[in-house]
């Protein structure tokens, strides 16, 4: 597998409001109390964000939690709430791809985020709240999230593609609170073998044996 980091995403371009909309869209004109409190802010030296930080990402982050916020109080647990509200976002911000397209492979339904038709690869959201350094190589990416390469190798195989590209939320970023190392969106691509595609997939339909044999399918 081929592990390439391809930057970072740009938030303050794609930037939405909680209900989905494009920052300052059907927004009011003149003075709003934001502008007010940024320049007192200013005015008062007061930090306006980390050294080096990602443009935007706090801001976005908290839209995402507002929204997650309502689903909490419709009864949806926090963690899933919160990696819907991320993916929400990402669909609305990657507007020219097919979204939550379905299909199935072997008896085995599978719906992954997206397919981008133009670049011909599967697309991923993750939101996370481990450090960044677990993707600091192929290596640590392999070891620390390997169940999300099982679905997305299976999503490939299913759709005849070799690649997926991961767009990931880091909440905390790298954890180490020193400049540049807050939260951070990043992009990454993983090129996957046929041979990895076969054997990950070889090793789905195990498992799809033994729960069929549990179930007494």
């Amino acid at each position: 597998m081929e592990f390439l980091y391809r930057g970072i995403f740009d938030v303050m371009e794609n930037a939405r409001t909680e209900d989905g909309k494009r920052m300052g869209e059907d927004r009011p004109g003149g003075l709003h109390l934001s502008d007010i409190t940024r320049e007192m802010r200013k005015a008062a030296k007061l930090p306006q964000g980390i050294e080096g930080e990602q443009d935007g990402i706090r801001m976005q982050l908290g839209f995402i939690w507002e929204h997650a916020v309502e689903l909490v109080l419709q009864g949806v647990p926090f963690d899933a709430a919160l990696a819907h509200s991320y993916k929400r976002y990402m669909l609305q911000a990657r507007g020219h791809v097919v979204k939550q397209v379905q299909t199935s492979l072997d008896g085995v339904e599978m719906t992954p985020d997206a397919f981008d038709c133009e670049s011909g690869l599967i697309e991923s959201y993750k939101l996370t709240w481990k450090s960044k350094k677990k993707a600091i190589s192929k290596d640590e990416f392999q070891e620390n999230f390997w169940p999300w390469l099982v679905a997305e190798k299976a999503y490939c195989l299913a759709w005849g593609v070799d690649t997926t590209r991961f767009f990931i939320g880091w909440v905390n970023g790298d954890y180490s609170y020193k400049p540049g190392g807050g939260p951070q969106l990043d992009i990454y691509d993983c090129v996957y073998t046929e041979d990895e595609l076969k054997a990950n997939w070889g090793a789905v339909m195990q498992y799809k044996k033994m729960m069929e044999a549990t179930r007494g399918e």
